[in-house]
């Protein structure tokens, strides 16, 4: 089901959405989350999704993609 106007440009675990929501906010962009908020530290079973307006959706899914794309550093 889409939103006319946004977009979705995530879909996977809640606690993941909400730091890319937060990271998108950081850079400037609308980001809303929605799923189920039935989570905790130890376990994340829910499923979520971020929307964004249509306009942002490029910039949103390029930022996405490149912190995807970064390698990870071992501690």
């Amino acid at each position: 089901m889409g939103v006319k106007g946004w977009e979705v440009v995530f879909r996977g675990e809640r606690l993941k959405a909400d730091l890319i929501a937060a990271v998108l906010e950081a850079n400037g962009i609308t980001a809303e989350v929605f799923g189920d908020t039935a989570y905790s530290a130890a376990m994340n079973f829910t499923e979520a999704r971020i929307m964004v307006p249509d306009a942002e959706a490029a910039r949103a899914l390029d930022l996405i993609t490149n912190a995807e794309g970064m390698p990870t550093e071992e501690v």
